[in-house]
């Protein structure tokens, strides 16, 4: 199993943590847990820290997450870790995503800056 969990230890921040490969099968969870996570009206930290692969379809979960955590403002941030996996990096690539979503190496940074609203310097 490749689990997606939801963490808020971090306070007004929820972490989804995705741990290892994940695709158009496992991207209608992945679109579940970032439906309970906006419910809770904080910012969002997606953390890929822990992800080996990840497609276009989890993407497209990500960036409708995204969307409409900008809709209700609040701040949405994926982390990606200081080493990046390439079966992520090669999708974050092609996509050009790194700008849109934002990107950040540090869970800690990321939590900061969905916390204060996503509007990280």
């Amino acid at each position: 199993a490749n689990p997606i969990v939801l963490d808020d230890d971090a306070e007004g921040v929820v972490v989804v943590s995705v741990e290892g490969e994940h695709d158009i099968y496992t991207a209608p969870t992945l679109r579940e847990r970032l439906e309970e996570a906006l419910g809770r009206g904080g910012g969002i930290v997606v953390d890929l820290t822990r992800a080996t692969f990840v497609d276009s379809s989890v993407l497209g979960a990500l960036l409708d997450a995204r969307r409409r955590a900008l809709e209700s403002n609040q701040g949405f941030v994926v982390c990606v870790g200081d080493t990046v996996e390439p079966g992520v990096q090669r999708i974050l690539d092609i996509t050009g995503l790194v700008p849109v979503l934002p990107v950040v190496r540090r869970r800690d940074e990321a939590i900061e800056a969905a916390r204060s609203n996503g509007t990280a310097g």
